[in-house]
């Protein structure tokens, strides 16, 4: 469930990690770019739509129309039109890397027998961008990260997805080490502490305490993984990387708070913070319903009551609307 438990899903985010579109139609791509950042993706989509027909060919429009529907979640449109684009155009490491990106997405909702088709092309497009752009971090990332991600039986190795990391530190460290804290699972707090000594890029930034912390929420260890938590909030937003971390910390401390019930303050503090920042549109109910959760852990009733009775009418989700109708 992505509205509450962390979702991460490291695919999703690599959408945005695209140089700039080396387009034939450079006044074009900017609009389309625009909308990109703005998040107004159906506004590319009006765009772009009355341009491509079935029988269009121009790489180009497919490719951007392709992004363009990942990023409105229609990743079976999405890898269907980039599949034409680097048919056409499959020198172009953008094309590639969305492509790749598409089918790793629908990799990891399909079938066992549909999913290994998807990551198969995901692995081979995302080859395909990195010796395309070999100086580019983004395609040691997302290599990295699906090679670490996937079972063997789909093409899944992390020593190679070790060896990208290594190769990316030559090209840029804190990339590369943020990409090796992504392969890494600490056996206990020597071995985390042991890491962080190593990787001193990753020591005044929020991630690694962070993946700490989730690791310690998974053992139900919620005072511990607060701790981290905190310490991942103290951190600079020095990049779009660390503060996409620290505002996830200000979530899962409050979420931890709630399972833990203890931090009570503290979690209705990081909630508040949390929902001040416009979190995203799956996330907005659920940080709303801890809150309320939150409140009444500290006798507040009438605030948790101000906040479920409207998201219950409201919410189309229907596990929360299940655990909202535990509280009322």
């Amino acid at each position: 469930m992505r509205g509450d438990t962390l979702w991460r899903t490291l695919f999703s985010g690599l959408l945005l990690l695209s140089s700039a579109v080396q387009a034939n139609n450079a006044g074009l791509a900017s609009q389309i770019e625009a909308f990109w950042q703005a998040n107004d993706y159906a506004a590319a989509k009006a765009l772009l739509a009355p341009l491509v027909t079935k029988q269009s060919k121009d790489a180009q429009l497919l490719a951007l129309l392709g992004r363009t529907e990942a990023g409105l979640q229609q990743m079976e449109r999405a890898e269907e039109l980039l599949a034409k684009a680097v048919k056409y155009d499959a020198n172009n490491a953008d094309y590639q890397h969305w492509y790749a990106t598409a089918s790793c997405n629908l990799a990891a909702s399909a079938s066992m027998f549909s999913a290994l088709g998807y990551a198969k092309r995901c692995k081979k497009a995302y080859q395909t961008a990195l010796k395309l752009a070999p100086a580019n971090p983004r395609s040691y990332i997302a290599l990295g990260s699906f090679l670490a991600q996937a079972p063997g039986i789909a093409g899944g190795d992390k020593a190679q997805a070790l060896a990208l990391a290594q190769q990316l530190k030559q090209l840029d460290e804190v990339q590369g080490w943020l990409l090796q804290l992504r392969l890494t699972e600490f056996s206990d707090d020597a071995a985390f502490v042991q890491f962080l000594a190593e990787a001193k890029p990753l020591q005044q930034r929020p991630e690694a305490y962070f993946q700490r912390a989730m690791q310690l929420t998974a053992q139900e260890h919620y005072p511990a993984a607060i701790a981290l938590l905190q310490q991942a909030i103290q951190q600079a937003a020095v990049d779009d990387d660390a503060k996409a971390s620290i505002a996830e910390s200000h979530y899962q401390l409050a979420r931890c708070a709630v399972l833990g019930k203890t931090a009570i303050s503290e979690g209705i503090a990081a909630m508040q913070h949390y929902l001040q920042h416009e979190p995203e549109a799956d996330r907005l109910d659920w940080a709303k319903f801890r809150l309320a959760q939150l409140y009444l852990l500290s006798d507040q009733t009438a605030k948790a009551k101000a906040i479920t009775q409207p998201l219950l009418a409201s919410t189309n989700d229907d596990k929360l609307k299940a655990e909202l109708k535990k509280l009322l």
